[in-house]
């Protein structure tokens, strides 16, 4: 589908702010339709009824009190949970450090704050967005594998800090096997490794510089996934925003803050997950308690005709108890 013809949908509780509506204006200026709707159970309504290219979600949605328990993370997890490739951007100036980590790992296809202009172009947010729209609709679904495909027992673990390699080197022989060879790599070294020949890829760095170096670095190890999926495991700490943005934005399979205390049973979890997804797209989870918490208002029409349909049932069941 064409840019023009492409159509966006796009969640944000504050329909007055400049940065939306100027947003809006910049988008619809481009050729996409927009639909416009300011709460997260319009939102899900919204991908039940209409095929949409594109989904732009705001994370905090609490303006509206019916979406004071939800977020956009939480949407982006459905959208992905029933189809693997769809495509969430998220749009937002409130999101939190945890926020971050989290859309990483439920593959949002790209993470953009309101506030932060790309250190690179100089282009505003809101160019930002356009731009990636526009890269997001010439992006080409990847095909998943038929069948099973076991991944080489090798794992490629980069990074700097001597602590966070030896304890992830610990947590991969544990989860993985001793079968498991494991080859370390200092980060920029890494530059001359081949990811592709390994069967996973653990990149642990509290922090990340972003120089030409090590983003040519980063751009290496996570450009190979799904064979192998890369696991990036860094401090997470709001100074550190854009260059973790950086890397959430490059697509690794899980994302993990090892300032979280559970950071080390989080990479022996996702370790097995990446084993088992080896050379696949995964499939997400949807939170089942947050979907629920989420409102849904029904056209009059077909809440009636569901109702209806559910006194039918009722009845027809009763009828075969009796009978």
């Amino acid at each position: 589908m064409s840019e023009e013809t492409a159509r966006i949908l796009f969640m944000d509780d504050e329909p007055q702010s400049d940065v939306v509506i100027q947003a809006l204006a910049r988008l619809r200026e481009g050729g996409f339709i927009v639909d416009f709707v300011e709460s997260l159970g319009e939102a899900i309504e919204g991908y039940y009824s209409r095929y949409y290219d594109v989904f732009i979600l705001d994370i905090d949605m609490s303006h509206q009190s019916i979406d004071e328990d939800g977020n956009g993370v939480e949407v982006l997890k459905l959208f992905v949970s029933l189809h693997n490739q769809t495509k969430v951007i998220l749009f937002s100036g409130a999101g939190t450090v945890e926020h971050w980590f989290q859309a990483a790992s439920a593959h949002c296809y790209a993470y953009i704050h309101k506030l932060d202009d790309d250190p690179e172009t100089g282009a505003d947010s809101i160019g930002r967005l356009v731009d990636i729209v526009q890269a997001s609709l010439a992006t080409r679904p990847v095909p998943t594998s038929p069948g099973r495909v076991a991944p080489p027992t090798r794992a490629l673990l980069v990074g700097d800090d001597a602590d966070l390699i030896m304890d992830a080197r610990a947590v991969i022989t544990e989860a993985l096997g001793a079968e498991w060879q494991i080859v370390e790599s200092s980060l920029i070294a890494a530059l001359d490794a081949d990811p592709a020949a390994q069967g996973v890829v653990v990149l642990a760095q509290r922090r990340f510089q972003m120089r030409p170096r090590v983003r040519d670095v980063l751009a290496r190890l996570l450009a190979v996934a799904p064979r192998p999926q890369t696991i990036v495991c860094c401090e997470g700490l709001d100074d550190l925003r854009a260059s973790i943005l950086y890397v959430a934005n490059q697509h690794p399979f899980r994302m993990l803050d090892v300032a979280n205390p559970q950071w080390l049973a989080q990479l022996g979890k996702s370790l097995n997950e990446a084993h088992i997804w080896y050379a696949q797209q995964e499939i997400q989870q949807a939170d089942p308690g947050a979907i629920r918490r989420v409102h849904i208002v029904l056209p009059e029409d077909v809440e009636e005709a569901t109702r209806a349909a559910l006194e039918d049932m009722e009845w027809n069941i009763g009828d075969d108890a009796d009978n």
